[in-house]
């Protein structure tokens, strides 16, 4: 049977010893690779074949909740399941780990439950990811909610990978109305760029 293979992204050497033992322990997982940044996280992803669950530190720098920014990255580009690992019970910290592609979170002081966590991630669809896809959705609208009906319909078309020449003669309107049109979006998103917008609604403003 193929071991389930875990990446720990953790900065406290402390527990990254201890749940080097409670994986090690187990027979039906493998700890694969450990890294203690955001950065290692991300080329680790990119360098492995094949990570099945991360297990992400929700604070890998003082308070600052990069974990999350971790995860939201690692989302982006992996199919891996994650885990967010903690020490606070703050329900916001927690809604928005679960709006950054988190399947599941728990708290450092159950860390005896990883095992339990990581086979119920990696085997099933843990009942609460439901709720979460739901949340989502609702925090995605939420960041699209001050665009009018025409600059939504615009929004809708570039986020489906067309181009604005063919959102253009798609709606029938001139270049100019589409860029004022585009300009009003990034405007109201605090953006830059359309490919950042695209990004703060998938994440919900995150």
């Amino acid at each position: 049977m193929d071991k389930i293979r875990v990446v720990l992204i953790e900065d406290d050497e402390d527990w990254i010893k201890i749940i080097e033992t409670i994986i090690g322990n187990e027979d039906d997982m493998m700890l694969v690779a450990c890294s203690r940044t955001k950065e290692e996280a991300i080329k680790l992803s990119g360098a492995l074949n094949q990570i099945d669950i991360f297990l992400v530190d929700i604070n890998l720098t003082e308070d600052n909740l990069d974990g999350i920014y971790t995860a939201l990255e690692l989302k982006r580009s992996e199919s891996s399941k994650i885990i967010m690992l903690t020490s606070m019970s703050d329900e916001e910290v927690i809604q928005q780990a679960f709006t950054a592609g988190a399947t599941d979170y728990i708290l450092k002081k159950d860390a005896t439950r990883i095992p339990e966590i990581i086979r119920s991630s990696y085997h099933e669809t843990p009942p609460i990811q439901a709720l979460i896809k739901d949340y989502v959705r609702l925090k995605s609208e939420e960041q699209l909610k001050e665009l009018t009906t025409a600059e939504r319909g615009v929004y809708d078309l570039i986020e489906k990978g067309y181009s604005r020449s063919e959102i253009q003669k798609k709606l029938i309107k001139s270049d100019n109305t589409i860029k004022n049109q585009i300009k009003n979006i990034l405007k109201k998103l605090s953006v830059s760029s359309m490919k950042e917008a695209i990004q703060k609604v998938k994440s919900g403003g995150l």
